[in-house]
């Protein structure tokens, strides 16, 4: 009879927390919430009084009477059947409650019920002096429970139930024992917790209930008792207590197990638990204070025992239990959530109101079962309000007046010691509240590079209902991924504990199942999978599963030193780039292994499958629009590419050990800013697109300009913008720079600062950027076109101990399987590329054609000399200022090798392998762009080869630092949207995770597939050449690798907070080079 759950949406039920603490108990109704709170997550709970009108209980099923008619047949049937009923069908309570007259209770559990709070509170102020003058008696009960006496020999009951006398004795001594003064206060309690936390932190994560359980058994016995309990003595304490608590409620397995001791194995005899009993009574008894009376030491001890399993030992871990899972369910609380000293105890007065431990109060008069309904009398809304159903924080002092969740009312006279209510109130409420904060607070970690340190719930707490201790046990997780080396992070690092672990609820990736496709592929260790993910089409799922399945460990390159030294030819295969007779067609060599030629067949079909299955339109729910779902995609990114059980990359490398996304150089705090706008072009990927303002109707905005215009020209698809802006930027008199305009090409007019659209234009030149550099420099130009023509035809045309072979393949280890991979998915109709860019497919192969059309080979200086910008600002430029540096020291080695073997011009002329190399027929664009074949002309392409692979890609392939965060950039534009959708957002952070797997470094770390790569140089034994050459190879190589290092060092003193540049950028520090072209 459960009601159908109700997911609000974050920003339907935002309603802010700071005014539900501002003594406001119709906080949620006021929000126009009416159907969220705890009722409506669970409808396993009792609505709880009748005098509300807002949600009558429905019929109780006549299956239910049916179900419960065998309970009949028990000794006390009229108990059994309704507290079966009651079971089944928590509002049967309240079917009984309605139309009953105030003060006259409702038939219930054989007796009578009363469930408004006014006759709850008046019945329990009058139990302690009714109990003492014999009005009314008490029972072997707990709750609503009727025990058996069976497992309680001294007595035959459980303390609560004893005599007026019996009772007093206990409960003088409980109360000194709990007693305020002699137990830590909230602050010791939140150091015992913090240091709970810190042990489960180095477990990873922990069961709430189970765990805390645990942990409240050593507490008990350490501040009630002065005993150190080791966690052996907590666990087998924790199966004495559901031994004795099964035995307790049902003794009839327990009996059957004392005559047939091949049970024992299975549930405890009755035997066992009373000598267990006996074992931790005497155990108590020794630790009893020296005043309690020797007549007195076995009833005290068996109260204290009966303390830790039947009353406190159960209820303080399941407030805290339900405390944690209030706190981690957007339905019951709103975020923002801020949970500190000041609104701790009101928070846990409401978690103790709408989820008490102890459902109920009992006690017989005239024969009668008397059951004061405690669940419903603080749901009651004559005293709670309206609302009285859904969580909200209250005023604390109402909490105080009305709270009798522990039975308050019933106290007696301070030193008669006849009161019945809870003698650990305040013990119960400092430990939940001390735990509840630690728990909210960022976790202490002696780690300096990840100070953000959180837990998380493993999955979302799932409500169970009144007779299931009201949650299900869930697991925490600690959470150390935040440490703000992504573009995003800082972002996330501004929010509560509590609201980073609740973002993931935003986007729906708690408790999503494996998709059948997620199940297959990728490495299932490392997956967390997402309803998020399930929504995106087949092509971006498998997408990201092979962007992280194509992932190799460094010492899985252990061959990267072991040069090729296969005869030269064709490639037993190639595949070709055909631009539709645009250009010519561009031939990527491919290895003639089986499993290859079985992949790609298989990659094929896929892709004629789902290349006519380009589908635009995205549901609502995948469309990131407001902060709090900006919060939630960047930790989505982060969590979808995370990462265990790696190897430790090399420590210059960019590849992670947590991450399958590469490691950024730099990040922005918030990358929509103006200010980070400025940082983009003058040390970011703007860099590139620099020039002088020469364009007339942009004069008047500045004196330089970043163009990413020149995707304006190509159409897109009808769902998107088209691409292309630049942004102005006016030089100040102090050196600084400001964006002054955008000329935004799709809508066709300038935008400045405080314009309706300066946040879109920005967007769309940042996405602009992203995706010429993406499409053209890196891919194209990069990849297809100079590395694969120096890789192709040195492999193609100098036997394997030519000197130039030799050297280029030391710099392009894996380029040919790269450049596959590379166009498997990213150049056909349908491919990835096709899907993340708005173009129709006939524009994108437009684009490829016109940037392979457009390569001109240029040595760096010469590029440096060719773009139109001041020589102040040019020479400033770190592409500039460090790539000069790192290029210059590359020519030098360069020159330095050419001349060892190749003395005079003419011996390079007259080589018919370099002859033969220098036509680079795979790439004939490539080709056509060089100088006849001469020494020097050889000493600049292979130093430009040896830089493009290195530092140019390092710059045109980083774009890491825009990717993470929605509001970066992207391969397309939504009319009216300034972020990417969750499913661009998934695919274009998929392409950069393909970049993330380490590659050897092209400065070495020595480490297993990063050994130094001198050796592969050595032409002495196979190549037949005299020793003296390696000896000066070897020298070019050290005063190489010394410069290199020289030129990091400045990079890293240039990059310096005071020393000018807006952000750092070490696209051009030599020490994070690879020698190999990683996607």
């Amino acid at each position: 009879q459960a009601r159908a759950l109700h997911w609000v949406s974050c920003e339907r039920s935002s309603t802010c927390i700071e005014a539900a603490m501002n003594n406001a108990p119709d906080t949620a109704s006021a929000a126009g919430d009416e159907d969220a709170g705890s009722d409506d997550v669970c409808g396993g709970w009792y609505w709880g009084h009748a005098d509300s009108k807002d949600q009558p209980p429905g019929s109780v099923p006549m299956t239910v009477s049916l179900a419960t008619m065998p309970m009949r047949l028990s000794k006390d049937p009229d108990f059994y059947q309704d507290f079966a009923k009651y079971v089944m069908c928590p509002h049967f309570l309240d079917k009984q409650a309605q139309g009953a007259a105030a003060g006259m209770g409702c038939p219930f559990l054989g007796g009578k019920a009363f469930l408004r709070h006014a006759d709850v509170n008046k019945r329990l102020a009058e139990v302690p002096a009714q109990h003492v003058s014999g009005q009314i008696e008490r029972r072997n009960e707990l709750g609503y429970l009727l025990l058996d006496g069976a497992t309680f020999p001294m007595t035959g009951s459980l303390g609560l139930g004893n005599s007026a006398e019996a009772h007093r004795t206990s409960r003088k001594w409980l109360e000194e024992l709990l007693a305020p003064s002699r137990l830590p206060n909230r602050s010791g309690w939140l150091e015992e917790a913090g240091l709970f936390l810190a042990e489960m932190a180095t477990e990873r994560r922990f069961k709430v209930r189970s765990a805390i359980s645990k942990w409240w058994y050593k507490m008990l016995f350490k501040h009630v008792l002065g005993e150190t309990l080791s966690s052996e003595d907590a666990d087998a304490f924790g199966k004495f207590q559901s031994a004795w608590l099964q035995g307790a409620v049902m003794s009839g397995p327990n009996t059957f197990a004392d005559k047939f001791s091949g049970l024992a194995s299975v549930i405890w005899p009755t035997s066992k638990i009373l000598q267990v009993q006996e074992e931790y009574r005497e155990r108590i008894k020794k630790r009893l204070s020296a005043d309690v009376p020797a007549g007195d030491r076995d009833m005290v001890a068996q109260g204290v025992l009966e303390m830790f399993v039947f009353a406190g030992g159960l209820s303080v871990p399941s407030t805290i239990h339900c405390a944690l899972a209030v706190l981690f369910r957007r339905d019951l609380l709103p975020s923002p959530v801020v949970i500190n000293e000041g609104n701790i105890e009101a928070f846990v007065f409401e978690v103790t109101r709408l989820f008490p431990a102890v459902q109920g109060f009992c006690y017989w008069q005239g024969g009668q079962r008397q059951v004061l309904s405690l669940n419903a009398a603080l749901r009651d809304p004559a005293v709670w309000g309206k609302d009285a159903n859904k969580f909200t924080l209250k005023d604390v002092e109402l909490y105080r007046r009305n709270h009798i969740g522990f039975a308050n009312p019933a106290t007696s006279a301070a030193g008669t010691f006849d009161s019945k209510a809870c003698p650990g109130i305040q013990l119960a409420l400092d430990v939940a509240q001390a735990f509840v904060l630690a728990v909210c607070r960022w976790q202490p970690t002696n780690i300096s590079t990840k100070p953000s340190v959180y837990w998380s719930p493993v999955t979302i707490p799932k409500p169970q209902g009144v007779h299931k201790k009201w949650f299900s046990d869930f697991e925490l997780e600690i959470q150390e991924w935040l440490d703000g080396d992504q573009t995003g992070e800082h972002l996330l690092r501004s929010l509560e504990p509590i609201d980073l672990a609740r973002l993931l609820q935003e986007i729906g990736m708690a408790d999503a199942e494996n998709s059948s496709l997620s199940s297959l592929l990728g490495p299932s260790k490392d997956r967390k999978s997402s309803s998020k993910l399930s929504e995106c089409d087949m092509s971006t799922k498998v997408f990201y599963e092979l962007s992280r399945k194509r992932f190799k460990e460094l010492c899985e390159r252990a061959g990267s030193t072991n040069p090729d030294e296969s005869n030269p030819g064709p490639a037993p295969r190639y595949f070709d780039l055909d631009f539709g007779g645009r250009t010519s067609t561009i031939r990527l060599p491919v290895d003639g292994s089986l499993k290859k030629a079985v992949r790609d067949s298989v990659a094929n079909v896929i892709g004629d499958m789902l290349k006519n299955k380009l589908d635009d339109s995205r549901h609502e729910s995948q469309l990131v629009r407001t902060h709090s779902e900006r919060c939630a995609a960047i930790m989505l990114c982060q969590q979808a590419f995370v990462r265990t059980g790696g190897d430790a990359p090399p420590p210059r490398s960019s590849a992670r050990a947590d991450s399958y996304l590469p490691k950024p150089n730099c990040t922005f705090a918030d990358i929509t800013t103006d200010q980070s706008q400025v940082a983009i072009a003058r040390c970011g990927m703007g860099q590139l697109y620099l020039r002088s303002n020469d364009q007339p109707q942009l004069q008047a905005f500045g004196d330089v300009i970043c163009d990413a215009s020149a995707l304006a020209d190509f159409n897109v698809r009808p769902a998107f913008e088209r691409m292309g802006a630049t942004a102005v930027f006016r030089r100040e008199a102090s050196g600084a720079w400001t964006i002054t305009a955008v000329d935004w090409k799709h809508g066709g007019k300038i935008v400045k600062p405080g314009d309706k659209d300066w946040e879109h234009a920005k967007w769309c030149w940042r996405c602009s950027l992203v995706t010429y550099m993406t499409a053209v420099d890196h891919l194209v130009i990069s990849h297809w076109v100079v590395a694969n023509a120096i890789a192709s035809s040195c492999r193609e045309t100098m036997r394997p101990f030519h000197p130039i072979r030799r050297l280029l393949q030391a710099i392009t280890y894996n380029t040919a399987s790269i450049n596959h991979n590379s166009a498997l998915s990213l150049f056909p109709a349908g491919g990835m590329l096709n899907r993340m860019s708005p173009f129709p497919y006939e524009e994108l192969q437009r684009i490829f054609a016109v940037a392979a059309d457009s390569y001109k080979f240029q040595t760096w200086p010469q590029e440096y000399e060719a773009v139109k910008l001041p020589e102040d600002v040019k020479s400033k430029l770190p592409i500039y200022q460090d790539g000069l540096e790192v290029y210059a020291a590359f020519h030098d080695f360069v020159s330095g090798y050419v001349n060892t073997y190749f003395p005079d011009d003419s011996q390079v002329s007259s080589d018919q392998e370099l002859q033969e190399y220098w036509k680079f027929t795979c790439v004939p664009q490539y080709a056509r762009a060089l100088p006849q074949l001469s020494k020097q002309a050889l000493i600049d392409q292979l130093t430009r080869g040896t830089f493009d692979v290195t530092g140019y890609h390092e710059l045109v392939g980083y774009v890491v630092a825009y990717t993470t965060d929605p509001a970066g950039g992207s391969l397309q534009v939504r009319p009216g949207l300034d972020m990417a959708d969750l499913q661009e957002f998934l695919a274009v952070n998929s392409l950069v995770a393909g970049t993330g797997t380490p590659m050897p470094m092209f400065v070495p770390s020595g480490e297993p597939g990063d050994e130094d790569w001198l050796p592969q140089l050595d032409l002495t034994a196979k190549g037949g050449y005299d020793t003296k050459h390696f000896a000066e190879v070897s020298k070019f190589y050290a005063n190489m690798m010394s410069k290199m290092k020289q030129i990091s060092a400045s990079v890293k003193t240039r990059n310096a907070p005071d020393a000018g540049r807006e952000m750092p950028c070490a696209v051009m520090d030599p020490l994070a080079f690879e020698r190999s072209l990683s996607l």
